[in-house]
């Protein structure tokens, strides 16, 4: 609970065998609703009758990865989380006995693709367009998008005045990328290693500036509206 609430955790999951843990971390009275995901029908209704406790039904899956994935990805099926949000999950180790909760992890929703340090606070969902040089953004961008390169200069300014969004591999605050983001008030991600090579052209992907954290996929509400970092 205390991490939770120190990290900003928008949710407490949990996964239970005769939901123990999440009847234990109810009596703590978090800010944060505790999800949590049994494999037992009756451990599920038993655990309505607990303070803040959404129980979820999941599968049994053969390691911890596996089955933390899965009740995160219930949980977003069910609209309790979304892409970017940040989770403290707890369970027990080895998997499938009860009262052995002996596991933290922090884990972010959604398939992270890249990250690196966010400059104007927003969030943008568009294509990418993935270049290495300004001959490659002359030929392939289309306004709107996500420019993906190395580094930026002025040379490649009328382009970036069109975009939606930033992308560098060149780290730093007061790099070309970031001066220019906040003057145009677009969210910007800078010092993402190896953007150019993990990110592809065409791939509609969702810019999180304010966790500085691209995702696969698109949300259906993306908010374009930025405000700069103070």
């Amino acid at each position: 609970v205390t991490t939770a609430h120190d990290l900003g955790a928008v949710a407490i999951m949990t996964v239970t065998k005769s939901g123990r843990t999440a009847r234990t971390i109810s009596k703590y009275r978090p800010a944060c609703p505790i999800i949590s995901g049994t494999t037992n029908s009756k451990v599920m209704y038993q655990m309505n009758l607990s303070w803040g406790v959404v129980p979820i039904m999941v599968e049994e899956k053969d390691n911890t990865d596996e089955l933390f994935d899965h009740v995160v990805n219930v949980a977003r099926e069910k609209g309790l989380v979304k892409n970017g949000d940040l989770t403290v999950i707890t369970a027990g180790v080895p998997l499938g006995i009860s009262g052995t909760t002996n596991l933290l992890k922090v884990q972010l929703v959604g398939d992270v693709l890249v990250t690196g340090d966010g400059i104007s606070l927003g969030t943008v969902c568009s294509n990418l367009c993935v270049c290495t040089t300004q001959a490659e953004l002359k030929q392939n961008f289309h306004e709107g998008d996500i420019i993906v390169i190395p580094k930026s200069s002025n040379e490649i300014m009328p382009y970036m005045r069109k975009a939606s969004g930033i992308i560098t591999e060149e780290p730093g605050m007061n790099t070309h990328a970031a001066i220019v983001g906040l003057s145009l008030n677009i969210p910007v991600i800078v010092g993402a290693a190896n953007a150019t090579q993990i990110l592809r052209s065409g791939v509609t992907v969702r810019l999180d500036s304010d966790r500085g954290i691209v995702y696969a996929g698109k949300e259906k509400k993306c908010v374009k509206k930025t405000q700069q970092k103070k």
